[in-house]
């Protein structure tokens, strides 16, 4: 399975240290991906990003996408595929897309595609998200974190799964270990640099 997004300066180095996994300097899906968890972090969950790897993995294949919260915009995805098929219907119907709104549901969902685990990659699109619902216990969110890993470790032996997640903000940050808790069950982590993270808040509207 390739895919196609490109190496860019400033992405960290590689770094192999505390159970974090590997931290490439290209950015994520540059080369064919393996049954293993990816995982990518940046400014917006790097939705765009993430929508371009759903449109080229529907132009191959099926693909299960879980959206955690609310990135899945399938006119984007749409767009994307069209220059590339005579059929852009046919094509996005290889995509099965499941929306969570709270983190139970996140857990009931991939409890119960573990349960009949297929060959299809699985993109989980803003993890965390729900998670960071502060009338969730944290103690409970991290229950919960634990069992969702739990299930993406089983889906990963059969098939690649893709997660992407947003820093935490300041206003959350009492959930921070959430976000270190998902680092420490990956196999593979990058990190978008601090820099294009503010460019990217630097551009998002004052009303949006």
């Amino acid at each position: 399975m390739c895919c196609f997004f490109q190496a860019e300066d400033g992405i960290r180095g590689l770094v192999r240290s505390r159970g974090l996994g590997d931290v490439y300097k290209r950015q994520p899906f540059s080369t064919s991906l393996p049954s293993r968890r990816f995982l990518a972090i940046g400014a917006h969950a790097l939705s765009d990003k993430m929508l371009e790897l759903i449109a080229k993995l529907s132009l191959m294949q099926r693909v299960t996408v879980l959206d955690c919260g609310n990135r899945s915009n399938m006119y984007s995805v749409a767009k994307l595929i069209r220059p590339h098929s005579s059929d852009p219907v046919r094509v996005m119907c290889n995509i099965r897309l499941s929306r969570a709104f709270t983190c139970y549901q996140v857990a009931a969902m991939l409890d119960a595609a573990a349960a009949n685990p297929s060959r299809e990659p699985l993109v989980v699109l803003d993890l965390l998200a729900t998670f960071l619902d502060e009338d969730v216990k944290l103690k409970d969110a991290q229950r919960l974190l634990e069992h969702s890993l739990g299930f993406l470790a089983q889906l990963s032996a059969s098939a690649p799964v893709v997660i992407s997640a947003r820093p935490i903000p300041p206003i959350a940050q009492p959930r921070a270990v959430l976000l270190e808790q998902l680092k420490n069950n990956v196999d593979v982590c990058w990190e978008e640099p601090p820099a294009l993270q503010a460019a990217q808040h630097a551009q998002m509207p004052l009303f949006g």
